[in-house]
């Protein structure tokens, strides 16, 4: 004789349980991917070459900040930063870009010993 098997169904809670579970899984395997893309970066940002690319862009910033406002610290630069937050971020990269080109490029010629 062969068996019939019966159809077991299962509640419309069951299966919202069951939905909720799979949901979370889903979740968990989307973050492990994330935190795994994230780490490429972060050893991609300790690279050499990103790392002179970064050093680069940080004398560029000190030597415009130096040319503009030699005056300033980094306590004006902090304060200065949190009034153009109000600013237009398009403009503000435009501006930026003009004045790095401007003022943050390496003086030619030899410099005195002293500076």
């Amino acid at each position: 004789m062969v068996e019939k098997k019966t159809r077991i169904r299962r509640s419309a809670e069951q299966r919202l349980a069951d939905l909720e579970k799979k949901q979370l899984e889903i979740m968990e395997r989307q973050k492990a991917a994330i935190a795994k893309i994230e780490e490429e970066k972060k050893r991609l940002l300790k690279t050499p070459s990103a790392r002179k690319e970064r050093v680069e862009q940080e004398k560029r910033f000190a030597r415009a900040l130096q040319a503009l406002a030699p005056e300033w610290d980094m306590r004006h630069v902090i304060a200065a930063v949190e009034l153009a937050i109000a600013e237009d971020m398009e403009r503000l990269v435009d501006r930026g870009e003009k004045l790095l080109e401007e003022h943050g490029k390496a003086r030619r010629g030899r410099r005195p010993r002293g500076e």
